[in-house]
């Protein structure tokens, strides 16, 4: 007797559209086996079928468009929070085999505004630099950084640097300066306008929302900002109570 025999068939059903999936005889975007076509393959009712598929959405394996059938979802990118350990978005897309690129949009310099001169501790009438760039994974558009960079810090960093290097790099290894600390929230937002568009993503979409400041070793901001992310991104988190709490 077969090891198979003893897997409920749903589940069978979930693990075929993964072996599918991994061995690349079904690609990102690629139409999925209809229910009919599952519950004949598996000699099984439909509503097996609909269970099994169900699970897969929810874990974003795959999407069901209404009138259209189901495709294999975009693969999804994670970053946990290590709350010992500050990392940049870079090294956690890079530690699962991801390649980020950059594509700056915007940073010129400009008279800071009073939230600004309070979150950076400038002095009253200082200066900043406003950087907008795209970080693509893949080639593909995955997140905009919105940052503000005290012109101290801005008017050293070059094109060059940000068309190659994360701003954590830049900010250890042209100045010395390792962020030590990250204060900041995560929030629902949608995509509009400009940011849609860069993102390539319908205007209205769902984005992910990063605010922040930087603070090096001594407890100086070093930058504040936002980052938006596309909804393929996604954040995992564990939490862990400790005994007798």
């Amino acid at each position: 007797m077969s090891s198979t025999d003893f897997t409920p068939i749903y589940a069978r059903i979930q693990q075929f559209i993964r072996d599918e999936i991994t061995s690349g005889r079904l690609a990102e975007g690629d139409r999925a086996p209809s229910e009919p076509e599952l519950a004949k393959r598996f000699s099984t009712t439909r509503a097996t079928v609909a269970r099994a598929l169900q699970q897969l959405v929810f874990e974003g394996v795959i999407v069901r468009r209404s009138g259209s059938g189901t495709f294999v979802a975009p693969a999804r990118l994670s970053a946990p929070i290590d709350l010992t350990r500050v990392r940049s978005f870079e090294e956690q897309v890079s530690a699962k085999g991801a390649r980020v690129g950059y594509e700056t949009l915007h940073f010129t310099p400009r008279a800071a505004s009073p939230g600004e001169i309070e979150a950076l501790h400038l002095e009253p009438g200082g200066a900043v630099f406003e950087l907008d760039r795209l970080r693509l994974v893949g080639g593909k558009p995955m997140s905009i950084e919105h940052r503000i960079i005290p012109d101290e810090l801005g008017s050293r960093i070059t094109p060059a640097l940000l068309a190659e290097k994360s701003l954590h790099q830049i900010l250890d290894e042209a100045f010395g300066l390792r962020v030590q600390r990250v204060e900041g929230r995560i929030r629902a937002g949608t995509a509009r306008g400009q940011t849609a568009d860069r993102l390539g993503v319908k205007r209205g979409a769902p984005v992910l929302i990063r605010d922040y400041v930087l603070f090096s070793a001594d407890r100086r901001p070093l930058v504040c900002g936002e980052s938006m992310y596309r909804d393929e991104f996604h954040i995992d988190y564990v939490v862990q109570q400790t005994r007798g709490d």
